[in-house]
């Protein structure tokens, strides 16, 4: 495998390092996986059948990724990795009960949604916490020279309990046959998987923490800024995905889009197995073009599918054109930054693939009202050529 070819025994030392933190983001990622298929569904057979409505629940956990990075990287740098992630184990353990809850109150669906978008909003501070507290722990263990493949390999587990998770909830919420029983039973789950995560995390060592570094936020934020907005661009066919690939499917009539789900994140954890370590050997930048074109590809197929199979091979697609973008982007923008603001830097570096997965989901939903639910991927592919022209304006040193 291309991951073993120089320096076996340096790889698999990293590797050794990773795993067990791989484990733990599994595990805790397995309640954003499950309900991702499941909640646009149940918010239209039991509140609306706007798909507005749809978007905003799904990219509100997003949004508040994005406004909670900062603390969750400030949080990192100070007390440590493992303490910023599991507090996010703890808070997405409390996030499943707010599934719970939306779906047995018995009261107007106004006031179920507002218990659904809370828990939706917790779920986000909680992936905040646990995806910046990962890294940063990753790259305290493997060491900052092994940072693209710390990136490539937390993905890994993110996008497999995508691939496994997107399914299996959408399995369970459907064999229920009944919307308010299915959504109790993936609540139930949700909450029982990071608990259990949380305690496997008690008993991994912490990493040191690095002197603090006196780089300010918004000199961070410069660094980052070029290849953060080409993060974002791309990572919109992440959000065309999570939030209307199953309604897409429901509106031609189609069956199996858990399969396309799973298609989806086998894409992305295939390409970061293989080759998840190009971008520490050979720099980002054009491991991040040709991502963009693999993106921009995959989110056509699935626009012009004129049966599901063909949108299912456009989903995996554009997984393996989503796999190297956060890891090869974030390399670029890591090496502009001091080792004591690393925390800092992931939590804000993140903070733009969020902005992704927040704006794309109502954005989308509005286009849906307007242009059908398949224009939502042709505007998916819109953003990765948009995103491909920006990489060719920032030059090597970071500035456009």
């Amino acid at each position: 495998m291309p991951f073993f070819r120089q320096d076996d025994r340096s790889r698999l030392r990293v590797a050794f390092r990773l795993i067990p933190l791989n484990i733990l983001i599994f595990l805790g990622f397995m309640i954003i996986g499950m309900p991702l298929p499941v909640l646009p569904l149940f918010v239209r057979a039991t509140m609306s059948p706007e798909p507005l409505l749809a978007g905003m629940v799904i990219g509100l956990q997003s949004l508040v990724t994005v406004l909670t990075r900062h603390h969750a990287g400030q949080l990192a740098d100070r007390k440590g990795p493992r303490t910023a992630t599991m507090r996010g184990l703890v808070l997405c353990a409390v996030a499943g009960t707010f599934y719970v809850a939306a779906a047995l109150l018995s009261i107007p669906w106004p006031g179920r949604l507002l218990v659904l978008l809370t828990g939706r909003a917790i779920l986000g501070l909680g992936e905040s916490l646990i995806l910046t507290g990962a890294i940063a722990w990753g790259i305290g263990r493997a060491g900052a020279g092994n940072t693209g493949t710390v990136l490539s390999w937390n993905g890994i587990a993110m996008y497999l309990a995508l691939a496994i998770g997107a399914p299996l909830g959408l399995g369970i919420y459907q064999e229920m046959r009944e919307e308010i029983s299915g959504l109790v039973v993936l609540g139930i789950i949700s909450a029982m998987l990071p608990a259990a995560a949380g305690l496997y995390a008690f008993f991994l060592p912490d990493v040191g923490i690095a002197p603090a570094d006196p780089i300010a936020t918004r000199a961070v934020l410069r660094r980052i800024l070029p290849y953060g907005s080409v993060l974002t661009l791309q990572m919109m066919g992440f959000g065309t995905i999570a939030s209307f690939l199953s309604l897409a499917y429901a509106a031609e009539g189609w069956s199996g889009a858990g399969a396309a789900f799973t298609g989806f994140g086998i894409g992305v954890v295939v390409v970061r197995l293989l080759w998840g370590h190009l971008p520490d050997r050979g720099g980002g930048r054009s491991i991040a073009a040709l991502s963009l074109l693999v993106d921009c590809g995959g989110q056509m197929v699935i626009w012009l599918a004129p049966i599901p199979a063909v949108a299912a091979v456009g989903a995996i697609l554009t997984g393996m054109g989503l796999a190297l973008a956060f890891p090869a982007l974030g390399l670029e923008a890591m090496r502009r930054l001091p080792s004591g603001s690393k925390g800092l830097a992931v939590g804000l570096f993140s903070a733009f693939q969020d902005i992704a997965f927040g704006i794309t989901g109502p954005l989308a939903g509005l286009l849906a009202e307007l242009a059908g639910t398949r224009a939502v991927f042709a505007a998916g592919a819109a953003a990765a050529i948009i995103a491909l022209c920006v990489l060719s304006g920032i030059r090597q040193g970071g500035r456009r």
